[in-house]
Order: C-alpha cells, then sequence, then structure tokens
C-alpha cells in the first residue's frame, strides 16, 4: 500500500511538471532547462557560482531563459535583454520577489532594497530622496573632510607598519564604515573597538547568508522548519536593529531638525515634512521604517565601497604596471605638495578609468537584486508573466567577449580614448549600480568616495606583495557582494607632508 501511494504521487508530481512545460511552451515562455520534478531546476547551478553558472546555461539557450526553483517561475537574462527590462521597461520589471531569506532581512520586506514595487515603498524611496536633498547642500565638502580624517588617520597606522606584511582590508573598512557612519549617524569608531569588530562579523554572516540564499526560498512550505542558518541571521539582525535602534533613539533625542547634522537627521525630518504635507501618509511610514532604511543605507554602502577599494588594490599587486601608471599620472596632475582633491576627478582620467575596469571587472554583485514584473509583458519576443522573478547577470553583461576584448583581464586602457581622455562606458553594456527605478541611490556619493580614497592612498603610499609571495587570490568570498578575501600588503611611502 505504502509503494503504491508513493508511486502515486511521484506519478502526480511528473504529470503536474509535464503540465507545466507543455503551458510554458503554449505561452511562449523563453527557453530553458527541463524541470525535475519537486526540485525544478536547482540541480543546474550552486549558491557560490549562479553567475557563472548562469553564463554558461546563456550559450545554450539565449540571454532570456526560464528555470524553476521548485515550481516557481524564474527568468534569467543578459546582454541587450538587461537594458529592455531595466530601462526601456523599467516600470514593468520594477517588483521585488517575495523571497523568504530577504523577507527576514527586511523585516517582512520594509527595507528599500527588497520591498516590492507598492505604494509604501515609493513614499520611502520618495522620503530618502528628500533627505538625501536636504543633505546635500555641503555634502561635497564635508565627504571630502570626512575622508581627508579618517584617511589621514588611516596612513598614520599604515607608518607604523611599513615594509611590513600588514592586513590592509581591516584598515579600509575601518576607514570606510566611519566614512559612513560620520554622514549618516555623525560618529566614527576605532580601529579596535569591539563594537567595530562585531559589525564587521554581522555585515560579513548576514551578507553570507542572504546571498546564499536558504531551501526556504525554493520550497516555502518548508519555512516551519527551525533551520540554522535562519537562526544565525535572525540572531544577526537582533544585533543590526538593537544598534540601529539606540541611533536613532539619540537623534530623536537631539530634535535637530532645524539644522541637521547628519543623514539621519535628515530622514527624519524628511518623514515629517511628508507627513505635514499629506496627512494620509502619517502611519505609513513608523519610526521603526525609518530605522531599517538608515540601517540598510549604511550597511550596503559600507560593504559595497569596502569591497571596490580592496579589489582594486588586488587588481593593482596583480597587475604592478598599472600602479606605476597611476603613480606618474597623480605626480604629474597633483605633484608631490599636497593632496589629491575631488577637483582633480577631471584631470586622472587613467585614475577614472582604473576605478571603471575594477566596477566592470569584479562585478561586485554579479546578479544584480532579483527583480519581478508588476504586469504580464514580453522580454526579447517572449512572454513574461506578471509576478515572475527576474535574475539580471551583470557578470555574464560585463565579462561578454563579444563586447569586452579579453574580459578577464584588467586593462583599464579599454577606458581611454586615442587622446587618454576618460571615455565612459555605454550605459547598456556597464551597471555596476543597476539601472531604472531601482537603481542605487547612493552611486554618485560611492563614485566619489572611491575617487577620494584610491587617489589618496596611491598618491601615498606604493603597495607591493610581501617579499616571497605570491600575488593574493582573486577568488572571492561569496556574500550579497562578491568579497575578496583578506590579503596582506607591503607599503612603500611615496610623498611625505
Amino acid at each position: 500500500m505504502l509503494e503504491e501511494l508513493i508511486l502515486l504521487g511521484v506519478a502526480v508530481i511528473v504529470l503536474i511538471t509535464l503540465i507545466i512545460n507543455h503551458f510554458s511552451e503554449n505561452k511562449n515562455l523563453p527557453p530553458g532547462p527541463f524541470p525535475l520534478p519537486i526540485i525544478g531546476n536547482v540541480h543546474k547551478f550552486a549558491p557560490d557560482s549562479r553567475h557563472v553558472d548562469f553564463m554558461n546555461m546563456e550559450k545554450q539557450y539565449g540571454n532570456v531563459f526560464r528555470l524553476y526553483l521548485g515550481s516557481q517561475l524564474v527568468v534569467v537574462i543578459s546582454g541587450t535583454a538587461i537594458k529592455e527590462a531595466l530601462i526601456t521597461k523599467s516600470n514593468e520589471f520594477a517588483g521585488r520577489p517575495c523571497l523568504h531569506t530577504s523577507k527576514v532581512y527586511s523585516r517582512e520586506g520594509k527595507a528599500i532594497v527588497f520591498e516590492d514595487n507598492s505604494l509604501e515603498w515609493k513614499l520611502r524611496h520618495k522620503i530618502v530622496h528628500s533627505a538625501i536633498k536636504l543633505y546635500s547642500s555641503g555634502l561635497l565638502s564635508r565627504l571630502e573632510s570626512v575622508v581627508n580624517y579618517e584617511f589621514d588617520l588611516m596612513f598614520k597606522r599604515m607608518e607604523l607598519n611599513l615594509g611590513e606584511a600588514f592586513d590592509v582590508t581591516r584598515d579600509i573598512r575601518l576607514a570606510v564604515m566611519n566614512v559612513i557612519c560620520a554622514l549618516v549617524f555623525g560618529s566614527r569608531y576605532e580601529l579596535y573597538d569591539p563594537e567595530f569588530t562585531k559589525l564587521l562579523d554581522m555585515l560579513h554572516t548576514m551578507a553570507t547568508i542572504v546571498s546564499c540564499g536558504s531551501v526556504v526560498d525554493v520550497f516555502p512550505w518548508l519555512s516551519f522548519i527551525p533551520l540554522k542558518s535562519m537562526q544565525i541571521l535572525n540572531e544577526k539582525l537582533d544585533e543590526r536593529d538593537e544598534l540601529m535602534q539606540r541611533i536613532y533613539q539619540e537623534h530623536v533625542k537631539a530634535n535637530r531638525l532645524d539644522k541637521p547634522q547628519d543623514l539621519t537627521d535628515a530622514m527624519l525630518k524628511a518623514k515629517k515634512e511628508a507627513e505635514e504635507e499629506d496627512s494620509s501618509v502619517t502611519g505609513l511610514i513608523t519610526d521603526k521604517d525609518v530605522l531599517l532604511i538608515i540601517g540598510e543605507i549604511f550597511i550596503a554602502s559600507t560593504e559595497t565601497t569596502a569591497s571596490t577599494l580592496c579589489w582594486a588594490l588586488l587588481y593593482l599587486l596583480h597587475n604592478p604596471e598599472v600602479q606605476d601608471k597611476l603613480h606618474e599620472e597623480l605626480d604629474q596632475v597633483v605633484g608631490p605638495d599636497r593632496q589629491p582633491e575631488v577637483k582633480d576627478k577631471k584631470r586622472l582620467p587613467y585614475m577614472e578609468a582604473t576605478i571603471t575596469e575594477t566596477l566592470r571587472i569584479s562585478s561586485l554583485v554579479p546578479l544584480s537584486i532579483p527583480h519581478k514584473t508588476t504586469i504580464d509583458t514580453t522580454l526579447g519576443g517572449y512572454f513574461i508573466p506578471k509576478g515572475t522573478t527576474v535574475i539580471p547577470n551583470l557578470w555574464s553583461l560585463h565579462h561578454d567577449s563579444s563586447v569586452w576584448e579579453d574580459p578577464y583581464k584588467f586593462i583599464p586602457e579599454r577606458f581611454l580614448d586615442e587622446d587618454g581622455s576618460f571615455l565612459p562606458p555605454r550605459a547598456d553594456r556597464f551597471l555596476p549600480f543597476g539601472s531604472g527605478r531601482r537603481v542605487c541611490i547612493g552611486e554618485p556619493l560611492a563614485r566619489i568616495e572611491l575617487f577620494v580614497i584610491l587617489a589618496r592612498l596611491l598618491h601615498c603610499f606604493k603597495l607591493e606583495n610581501p617579499p616571497g609571495c605570491s600575488p593574493p587570490t582573486l577568488e572571492p568570498d561569496v556574500g550579497v557582494a562578491l568579497m575578496p578575501k583578506p590579503f596582506k600588503v607591503c607599503a612603500v611611502k611615496r610623498h611625505f607632508f
């Protein structure tokens, strides 16, 4: 009897799978591998190499293909299809899928990055933009001042290790975190502050778990099982919320709405102004929502900027001739008697090209954050139903050999014209910050920060591999971003001030 029931169950599952596949063909869904019963196509890729596995699959199925995660339809896009989805049809692909892991991370989808395209999301997005606008007066000079202060301290620590191998990644993460802390919270940490160490652990753990996802993302009916990864994620989220709550309450108590001193003050002011402008807004954005938003800005800005800088240094260690050219450019334009400034940006095209090449080759967020269709639509001539999860493969876009010559080689010159001027990449071929309705709102700030930090660092120091050591690995730690593993360098002082 038991065997008969098992056979019947398998037969039903196979029949359902065949019906799904037949329906897909009739609806002109994109092509893709045949889904297996229960698991769909999850056997076709690994959590830590999905971007590469998807890139290999597109060779067979094209730049718009479908997969099933369990019974959930997912469409993976690359090449020109990314422009069509994120730019041309931005509104139609502006949703976010309700995945269990992201739902837990964002506390029921209330954080901007993971929240679906709802009225509340639009209101939160508007408030963030208003806060940035309120705080933008003098932001550039404040950013440069904060960066200079933090890196003066970092350089002093580096001088203590001149000629010796030391882990530069921790120093970079501290400096970047303090820049973001100053702008968002008006505070900073010391290198061996226990809370800073706790934050680093918290960021890494959350990034890793959210990126790899959970079996519950594929099989939602397993959500009642107390998975260890979800327990750890919730513990780290509790730590995050406790920290953000303390900082937030300090700002509420300080009541600096008339003269915001940081982005959190500006968020509180923007929220109040939105409620005064439209009374129906009151209650839609709670204090908890604002707390989540500032936490999201802090975490995302810290991790992406720090990791990009570490990737830049890694590639310079592997390509010392590039570092030599950067030193030459800095010496010609800036000279030995002052530090690089934001105003030097246009006069340092090779520096700009190097940062751009770092963003391309590292493809920090290789699969972007998943999108979701808001209506029935089409993509590349295929039918895409409303509510379909859509994954843009930015790794494939940035490593397409038909677009980029020698895509796996670090070549800043690809972003220079014949006169040596910076040549911006085409928007449809280069999207490290995403595009459309869901573009990263911190892109302008991140680009300035990357420039000032890298220019100052290379102006003062030459970075070398420790004697007798091979260049550090370019294999990443997989998280929400492809994070470089910790590595050591030897710093040689170039200019004295």
